[in-house]
């Protein structure tokens, strides 16, 4: 959702900022490269929750900032459903029949860096069967170990997503209510944080109980969407520097105690920028060309990973991409890859996301 208020048309850029960085840190991997900063493509995804738990309130505060209706929760979520849903339903019906070929066209890419015995990737098996199709569609999926990753998109943050939405206008009142309840609200978002990893797994590391391969359950991110609601509340109150900053960076510091340091960095520049809107760094934020950026940068998150491997492989088999050094790949492939995604983000954007947020619209409640 393009930020319509001047004052945060920085936004744009930071999301612009945060998908290119999923998208090249993902791409510099599968290069072989690592570049520091870059090769953490997570940390951007934890950035993109703590942007997203921002605009929630800042979008909400006139509707659901006091108390919350059935009505107004349930338009609430319906306006997200339509900004998330069809582009990711589209996505979806494109990957369905040809997951089996874009999944052999990563097999290769594989075994062309690492040799003809390279260890493969999991199969993308997630829309084989219909309850596999049903889960993706309610976005339940990212509660159910087996399918959190199992189409060629990163769309495990998608139903962790959906699951902060229906949590949101329950939340919503809290973000202008007492202190003591936001420090109850960041104590256990944070304690859960840390809890969850443990008991359903990090990634390669499996849980006591289960082994999410992706953090897809909110139990592991609430704290990073809680953090962007306390930035929102600290906005709201005007956003200046003295006790309300020195709490609000407080809470923030224990909500995101489990988080990577490249968070606490993005927290920094997004609190400066929000303390400083007329600044010469929010002017050049705010430009146009950002703005664009941003408007896509939902498909450049959602596509990219669809788009690279093919895009790999064609430069395999006219370039033998693989025979250069990891950097060289890398600056080969980046170049490609984005006009790639950039224009089928794009054109999504035009076609599909914005007729979708125009309808969704007619469910929100009016401020």
């Amino acid at each position: 959702m393009s930020v319509e208020n001047a004052k945060l048309a920085y936004l744009d850029a930071l999301r612009a900022g945060l998908a290119v960085w999923v998208f090249w840190g993902h791409l510099s991997g599968y290069c072989g490269w690592h570049v520091p900063v870059l090769s953490t493509p997570g940390a951007a995804v934890d950035c993109f929750m703590l942007v997203s738990g921002f605009l929630m309130v800042y979008t909400t505060r006139s509707t659901l900032g006091t108390a919350t209706t059935v009505h107004n929760a349930m338009a609430f979520y319906l306006g997200r459903f339509f900004r998330i849903a069809p582009l990711y339903y589209l996505t979806l019906l494109v990957c369905a029949p040809v997951a089996a070929e874009w999944d052999q066209l990563r097999t290769q890419w594989h075994q062309a860096l690492h040799g003809p015995h390279a260890v493969g990737y999991e199969e993308m098996t997630g829309l084989a069967t219909w309850s596999g199709v049903v889960a993706h569609l309610t976005f339940a999926f990212g509660l159910i170990p087996s399918l959190v990753s199992s189409v060629p998109l990163p769309d495990w943050s998608l139903s962790l997503e959906m699951q902060f939405y229906l949590l949101f206008p329950l939340m919503a009142p809290w973000a202008w209510r007492h202190p003591v309840g936001r420090v109850a609200v960041v104590m256990t978002s944070a304690v859960l944080s840390w809890l969850t990893p443990i008991y359903f797994g990090s990634y390669t590391e499996p849980g006591a109980w289960f082994h999410f391969v992706q953090p897809s359950m909110l139990l592991f991110k609430l704290n990073v969407f809680v953090a962007g609601m306390l930035l929102a509340a600290w906005h709201a109150r005007g956003a200046r520097w003295g006790g309300a900053a020195l709490s609000t960076v407080v809470l923030v510091a224990a909500s995101l105690a489990t988080s990577r340091p490249q968070v606490w960095m993005f927290v920094a520049l997004f609190m400066y920028l929000l303390s400083s809107p007329t600044s010469g760094l929010a002017a050049f934020f705010s430009r146009r060309v950002f703005g664009k950026l941003g408007d896509w940068s939902y498909g450049i998150y959602l596509i990219h990973i669809f788009l690279v491997f093919p895009v790999l492989w064609w430069l395999e088999q006219h370039w033998r991409l693989s025979a250069f050094s990891p950097a060289q790949r890398f600056a080969i492939a980046a170049p490609v890859c984005t006009v790639v995604v950039l224009a089928v983000s794009a054109f999504l954007h035009r076609a599909i996301e914005m007729p979708g947020v125009k309808f969704g619209r007619r469910f929100m409640p009016r401020r």
